[in-house]
């Protein structure tokens, strides 16, 4: 330290009065490298702090030899280093700050990105299960309208069968009673009419007691190993021509792999023929009927489709229904469809008329290929 009267202390100069400075009453000279030291200027910090304001200091460049010129330039130069510390540990401390936010962001956009294919799993299955429970329900309600109209055609065809057999045999007598009449000679003419026109009406009646038989006799069928298709060749050939009466383009896309089928080959030629004899009768001339056999998902599907003239939609539900028929009075009884859906139903199968007024119908049967 330096003792030359003409350097100068910085609390005599300034006749300073703030005692608790600590260059204040202080030998030392060089008070800009005093820590916290009260200043003219008030600054309590370092020297590297103050430096603007020890620079212009009147204290500081008198004092400033070259004995305090080194000594400043060393704590000037340990300041400095303590300052690349500080900026080395901030930069490492913002770097690793940086890391961990990249990795931050990372886990992020990961937790989104798994967030996200969540919530389009979850909109999945919520759509996927709304669509299961429609599904579900069409199959509840379908299965109910199935059960309906089974229990009512069961109690209705006990009902019929038992009327049936009742009237059998007295119609048969009066039958063969009303061809003796007509083959008398004595008979008049008027007389021969009026019977003729009975024994129209006898047969009509002798044709509906049949069918009603024929159905009720359905649970004692013969089942056999059927090839549907050869059912189909040997069906057509019994309405073959009144196909080429009319001129009706028959167009025949019969799968030829599909397996054999049990069931009783009575029965479902009966379905073919009901179901031939209808689009015939419907269908105008040059009309067209495609019969389609296919095999998907374990069920046998068969196809009847026509150009006639359709089903109004208003009377589409009561097709399948006994004595129910559009044709006109004493073409029909009203029991061939009645008759095919009980056939169908007997083996766990299902038949569906699809039909738009004027453009024509299709019906589907599928029937599984291995039943319980």
């Amino acid at each position: 330290m330096q003792k030359d009267k003409t350097l100068l202390k910085c609390w005599e100069h300034f006749d300073c009065i703030k005692t608790e400075c600590p260059a204040h009453g202080s030998n030392d000279y060089c008070c800009w490298l005093m820590e916290r030291s009260l200043c003219h200027t008030e600054l309590e910090e370092n020297w590297i702090d103050k430096f603007d304001a020890c620079i212009d200091c009147e204290v500081f460049n008198k004092n400033l030899g070259d004995d305090n010129r080194n000594k400043t330039l060393k704590m000037l130069s340990d300041h400095f280093k303590n300052y690349q510390k500080e900026i080395k540990l901030k930069q490492d401390d913002l770097l690793s700050s940086k890391v961990m936010l990249e990795e931050s962001n990372n886990r992020i956009k990961i937790l989104i990105e798994e967030l996200e294919i969540k919530n389009k799993k979850l909109e999945y299955q919520r759509d996927n299960l709304e669509e299961k429970v429609l599904e579900r329900t069409k199959d509840l309600q379908h299965m109910h309208t199935k059960l309906m109209q089974s229990s009512k055609m069961a109690v209705i065809g006990r009902f019929s069968a038992g009327i049936a057999h009742e009237i059998n045999n007295p119609l048969g007598a009066i039958i063969s009673f009303t061809r003796m009449l007509i083959e008398e000679p004595d008979a008049k003419k008027d007389e021969q009419k009026y019977l003729e026109f009975i024994s129209k009406g006898l047969f009509r009646i002798e044709k509906i007691v049949r069918q009603i038989l024929d159905y009720s006799a359905f649970h004692e069928a013969d089942i056999q190993s059927v090839n549907v298709n050869q059912i189909i060749q040997e069906s057509l050939s019994f309405v073959h021509h009144q196909l080429k009466e009319k001129e009706i383009e028959l167009v025949l896309k019969l799968e030829e792999s599909i397996p054999m089928i049990e069931l009783n080959p009575d029965q479902i030629r009966q379905v073919f023929l009901n179901l031939l004899k209808n689009s015939v009768h419907f269908l105008q001339e040059n009309g067209k009927l495609t019969i389609t056999t296919k095999l998907k998902n374990s069920n046998l599907f068969i196809s009847f489709r026509d150009n006639g003239k359709g089903i109004k939609e208003s009377i589409a539900d009561k097709v399948f229904d006994p004595f129910f028929t559009t044709k006109d009075v004493g073409e029909g009884t009203g029991l061939g469809l009645f008759i095919c859906y009980n056939i169908i139903n007997l083996y766990n199968g299902n038949i569906e008329i699809i039909s738009n007024e004027n453009k024509g119908t299709e019906v589907i049967i599928s029937l599984p290929v291995t039943g319980e």
